[in-house]
């Protein structure tokens, strides 16, 4: 998990708050990548970059055992706890990192990530290692956020001066030539949005922190981006992509 550095400082660091986020364990991306996905009772899935579980969690709901992997430890104990508050038995929260899974070839029937690739280091190694470890059929489910391929330096810019974790979101052309050069077929997407406030983004960094107040100001400067996210009354348009494809 070298060079993650980063990443998992700031997730161990906010992991508590992240467990709290009701964007995380509410919003209707999760609805829409849950059903995009074939999933029967007897199916054995990963969660990649689980986070604080959230979509591990509803994935043990529906199918038989979750592998929950992240870098971050904290996260991995929120995850934990969110099972045993929840009463799930069949999750099971494991390190790991996307680019490198600790996992044998065509292991799993589903892989799930949810808000997590745009951190990683290498968004094809994390796409490859899905396909290696899928069984023939499985289906991979990916959720993130993303915007049109005009407007995806800016998206990646602000991101970056809120987290510096963040290392670059895709755009659906993007997301379809990663999966299609993978080897994965029937690719399908669904774009979700939503307005939301600059302080339910910002969270969990502070309004009034440097970060805060310099991505404040970038949106305020940016012109055509601040036009295409709609930014009105301190509110704007946040999207996120739900893509999902098969392996042969």
């Amino acid at each position: 998990m070298e060079g993650y550095g980063r990443a998992k400082k700031f997730f161990n660091a906010n992991a508590e708050k992240y467990s709290q986020s009701r964007s995380h364990a509410e919003d209707s991306d999760l609805d829409i990548l849950i059903e995009s996905l074939n999933l029967n009772s007897n199916m054995k899935g990963l969660d990649v970059g689980t986070g604080t579980g959230f979509t591990g969690l509803r994935l043990a709901r529906k199918i038989d055992i979750v592998y929950a992997m992240d870098i971050a430890e904290n996260m991995l104990k929120e995850t934990s706890k969110l099972a045993d508050k929840y009463g799930v038995q069949n999750i099971i929260p494991i390190r790991g990192s996307a680019e490198s899974m600790p996992f044998d070839d065509s292991n799993f029937d589903i892989i799930t990530s949810r808000r997590a690739p745009h951190h990683f280091l290498d968004k094809a190694k994390f796409i490859d290692e899905s396909y290696r470890t899928l069984k023939s059929g499985g289906m991979i489910g990916i959720d993130d956020m993303t915007c049109d391929q005009n407007y995806i330096n800016y998206l990646n810019r602000l991101e970056n001066i809120r987290d510096n974790s963040h290392m670059a979101a895709e755009s659906p052309e993007g997301w379809i030539k990663l999966l299609k050069d993978a080897g994965f077929y029937d690719i399908k997407y669904h774009i979700y949005e939503r307005r939301i406030s600059f302080a339910q983004w910002i969270y969990p960094v502070r309004e009034n922190s440097i970060e805060g107040l310099d991505s404040y100001n970038y949106i305020i400067n940016s012109g055509p981006f601040r036009d295409y996210i709609k930014w009105e009354n301190n509110t704007f348009l946040k999207k996120w992509i739900i893509i999902t494809g098969k392996k042969p």
